[in-house]
């Protein structure tokens, strides 16, 4: 129980800082066209994988939470931060992030089974 009461710590702390990455100034740059959709499927993947670690059964809730999560930036950022704006793009691309981190941890997951 100690290591998931750890995952769930630094999943809180994780989520924590993607707000405030996300609610920030835009980035400033050169812009490559997309890498900001990769960057999406990326981090909230490792929010999925956070909360695989603090809820292991749950694979669902990992993308579940991954969604309200990424669904709840996009909204604030378009409320709130200037320079910004929601895009639903980028929410998809979370969703998609998170999904196929899960289905690689649920195939990870079958592929030990049958080998034990």
């Amino acid at each position: 129980m100690p290591r998931e009461r750890a995952a769930k710590v630094m999943l809180i702390a994780y989520m924590a800082w993607l707000f405030y990455v996300a609610l920030g100034p835009p980035p400033q740059g050169t812009e490559i066209p997309h890498l900001d959709k990769l960057m999406h499927a990326l981090s909230w993947g490792l929010l999925a994988a956070f909360s695989v670690a603090a809820w292991p059964q749950r694979l669902r809730l990992a993308v579940v939470l991954a969604g309200v999560h990424g669904g709840l930036t996009e909204l604030l950022q378009g409320a709130m931060v200037a320079g910004r704006h929601a895009d639903w793009l980028d929410w998809l691309a979370d969703l998609l992030g998170a999904a196929v981190l899960v289905a690689l941890i649920s195939w990870a997951r079958r592929r030990r089974s049958a080998a034990a």
